[in-house]
Order: C-alpha cells, then structure tokens, then sequence
C-alpha cells in the first residue's frame, strides 16, 4: 500500500505521524505500508520519506506566503512529480488547505484521490470551499464534532475521528506534580506564554506577549496580588524545532529597552502540556494550543496579531465577526454571545489589552470558575471526560476510514 501524505503544520505533523502508526498496526501482516510526501520531524522518524520537510512550508499569513512563494510553488511540483511517478493509492492531506487545495487539483488530474484529514476551518475562512472539497476529496475526516453540520448540509462523505489530542494530553498529571516537576514552588503564580511556533508567528507574537509580561508583572504587584512570599513564575514552553538561544537573548534585549530586567521567563523545549497544567493563567497564541489548554483547564487568554495585509483581508475581505479560538467553537458559542474564552485579535492584540484581561483572570477567581466550566463542556464534546472510556484511539479510527476506502478500491483484502 502505497500513500501519499501531506502535513506542513507543527500539529499535523504530531497528528500524521500517530496516523502512520494506526495504520501499520491495522494492515494485514502481509501487507507493506510506504508513505511519501511532507513531514516534520515527527512524521520523517515514524517512516515518512519526506519529498518536502515541512519546516520549508511554515509561513502564517498572506504576506508571509507572498515572500516565500517561490519556494511554495517549488514544494507543489514537486509533489506532483513524485505523485505521477509514484502513483499512490490515496492522498491524505492534512490542514494547511490554500496549499492543499492547489495539490488536490494536480492529484485529482493524475487519478489519484484524496482525503482531507483535519479539514480548513470552512466557517471562519471561504465558505465556497466547502464546493472545492466536494469535487476534490473523496471524504472527509474531522477532529471536531460541529463540524459535521456543515459537511452533512452539502452532502459531502463526512466522519467525525475524534481528537488526537486524546492520545496525547497527560490527563493524570496533576497541577502539584507538574509544578514539583517544574522546580516550581507551590504558593507562587505561574503565567505560561506560547506565541507559536512558526518564525513568523515567533517574530510577531514573542515580543508582544514579553511586554504584556513586562506590564503583568507589575500590575499584579501594584494590586497586592503578591503576597511577600510570592513571585510571578513565567514559563515559555517551545516546540522542539525551536531554538531557544536567539529568543533568550531577544529577551534580554527587550527586558533592558522595558526596564524590566527582574522579569524572568523560564525557556524550555517539548514540555507545553506540562507547562499548561502547572499555569494558573496563559497568554495563548490562537491554534491548536488554545484547545490544548482548555482540555487541560488553563484559564487562557488567546492573542493573534497577524501581518497588515493579512489583517486587511480578515477585517475587508472575510468580515467574519465570530471567534477564531477552537476552545470557543467547541465549547458551542452561537452569534449573539460573547466568547467564553476573551481573543484579543489584529489590533486589539496589543500589550496593554492582553496585560489587562490576564491580571483580570489572575485577580478574579469567578472569572477562571466560569471558564473551567466552559472547559467542562469542551472535554465533554470531544469526548475526554473520561479519556480511557474508549478503546479505540483517534488515530486507531482515521487509519480505519483510510482503510475502508482503499478496500473499496481493492487496495487492501
């Protein structure tokens, strides 16, 4: 069985890589799984022969595709080629979807179909897409249940998976373990900051979220928030690829301009969901993190300042007026309500609006019941209250609907 798989994103990457697993526990003995395309690291050791690595995709807005577009258009063709050289018996696609979409057309002219695992968040960006999947993709496989609405509406094949995220949160860590873990002490208040992992994410957000730090730190000292025995602890958890030297010293720089040389941010790698449950409040850039934290119950607030154009076009073009944040969704905002979890979006993303809604989480214990009740609902939808109930994974139920299908092509016995 031969596969083509795509994941540019750092989450899909995590995601495609357990996939890759499911499906070689699922194979028939006598049956051979190669799988070729885009990966991370994740996906490359779980076997994956990258044609492209993903870390040359990793670009966030429109302007940010403009500048490397060359590189973007170089990384289709060559998927094309060795799609048509190739010829694998499915496509799996995974987020990413201007990409994507410009990749299914190409599979779709070499006879090669294709599914969409994790599919463009069709009700916040253009709703015509929802047109495209149905002649591009055989189906569809969604980690969100409300999702299924939309996709059951237009008639196009749909299946809810399940989360991933089930196979991969620490649901017995306790807030105290993870603190202990962390060296950190137990009576002082930990903040967790996580502007993303992309560069041009990093590039935008890691300074924004140090100076709301900056102002945090002091406001909640002018509040009497600190008691005489207490710190304000600042964790920075990074994904792997990220190195960690040139944002150490970019801090530095920026803790002297702020005059805040007694802030302190503890650096670490790989360690975000430990980092989550030991926080008492978290600055969050918008994506999958944000989900993250709500599962493990961090109160958060959620910040994306993209580029101007990208801006321009979300405020002119898209006009959307509803969140952006998957906990909010998930939670089952409807129009009309205010957004359980606060998102501080475009220029209302800026270091004065994030500093207040924190020390307001920080200060207001109704504030972080409320919306541990909100994350209640979250866990409940996508059904993690009880995480060990099921004995089939996420991933275990993707692999599943991958082999139906090829079964129906007489790939697989």
């Amino acid at each position: 069985m031969k596969l083509l798989l795509s994941a540019a994103e750092s989450s899909s990457d995590i995601h495609g890589a357990e996939l890759v697993e499911a499906l070689k526990k699922c194979l028939p003995p006598d049956q051979e799984l190669e799988v070729f395309g885009v990966g991370g690291p994740r996906l490359r050791s779980a076997g994956l022969q990258a044609v492209v690595r993903a870390e040359d995709l990793s670009v966030m807005g429109l302007s940010e595709v403009f500048f490397r577009l060359p590189r973007v258009l170089q990384a289709l063709r060559s998927l094309k080629q060795a799609a048509a050289r190739r010829s694998p018996d499915l496509a799996i696609l995974m987020d990413y979807p201007d990409f994507h979409f410009r990749l299914a057309k190409g599979l779709k002219r070499l006879g090669i179909p294709a599914v969409y695992y994790i599919p463009p968040k069709i009700w916040v960006w253009r709703k015509n897409r929802i047109q495209f999947l149905k002649k591009y993709f055989v189906k569809i496989l969604s980690i969100f249940p409300f999702e299924e609405d939309y996709y059951r509406h237009e008639d196009i094949p749909f299946q809810f998976v399940g989360n991933p995220l089930v196979d991969e949160l620490p649901w017995e860590l306790s807030k105290q373990v993870a603190r202990a873990q962390l060296l950190l002490r137990p009576q002082d208040l930990v903040l967790v900051l996580m502007p993303g992992s992309r560069p041009a994410e990093l590039k935008v957000h890691f300074p924004l979220m140090i100076e709301a730090a900056q102002i945090i730190a002091q406001r909640l000292k002018e509040e009497g928030e600190l008691a005489a025995d207490q710190a304000l602890q600042i964790l920075m958890p990074l994904p792997p690829g990220v190195a960690v030297e040139p944002l150490q010293s970019q801090f530095n720089r920026l803790s002297e301009q702020g005059g805040s040389t007694d802030l302190e941010v503890r650096f670490s790698q790989g360690d975000a969901h430990r980092c989550l449950v030991a926080a008492d409040v978290g600055l969050i850039k918008s994506g999958t993190s944000t989900l993250e934290a709500g599962l493990l119950r961090c109160c958060h607030v959620i910040a994306y300042r993209p580029s101007a154009l990208t801006g321009w076009a979300f405020k002119n073009l898209l006009r959307f007026r509803g969140p952006v944040g998957l906990v909010n969704w998930v939670a089952g905002w409807t129009p009309g309500q205010p957004w359980p979890v606060p998102e501080l979006l475009c220029e209302k993303a800026n270091p004065r609006d994030l500093a207040n809604e924190v020390v307001s989480l920080f200060m207001d214990p109704s504030r972080r019941e409320q919306m541990q009740s909100v994350f209640e609902r979250v866990r409940k939808a996508l059904g993690v209250s009880d995480p060990h109930s099921s004995t089939e994974s996420p991933s275990h139920r993707a692999a599943q609907e991958i082999l139906k299908i090829l079964r129906g092509r007489g790939v697989v016995c």
